[in-house]
């Protein structure tokens, strides 16, 4: 009889920090983006991007025969933060040694 791999004695002592509601949507995230073929795992966190690829395959699979859930009111699908580097926002970066400098008789008053 086999047994089964017995989990680290911390990992079953503390708790996920992780609600097991967000667990359960990026679940459902994962099989809603079943039927888009290139669609983008949008999650950072190890966990969540484990169970939105699990989803995906088991719904592409066929394994789940429940329907998948619709999302509550007022609820969105998980989106990938924007990037904030001046290349995605479109804004100019300024040219080296320009950015920062005083000039004088500008802002406040010399004293």
């Amino acid at each position: 009889m086999a047994c089964a791999p017995h989990r680290p004695l911390a990992e079953l002592l503390m708790p996920s920090p992780l609600s097991r509601s967000r667990l359960n949507k990026a679940f459902n995230e994962g099989r809603r983006s079943a039927v888009v073929e290139a669609a983008d795992n949008p999650y950072d966190n190890p966990k969540l991007r484990s169970l939105w690829e699990q989803g995906r395959t088991q719904q592409r699979a066929g394994e789940l025969t429940s329907p998948i859930p619709p999302l509550e009111h007022g609820e969105t699908r998980a989106q990938r933060p924007p990037s904030n580097s001046p290349e995605a926002t479109g804004r100019r970066v300024p040219a080296p040694g320009t950015a920062n400098v005083r000039r004088p008789g500008r802002g406040r008053g010399h004293r």
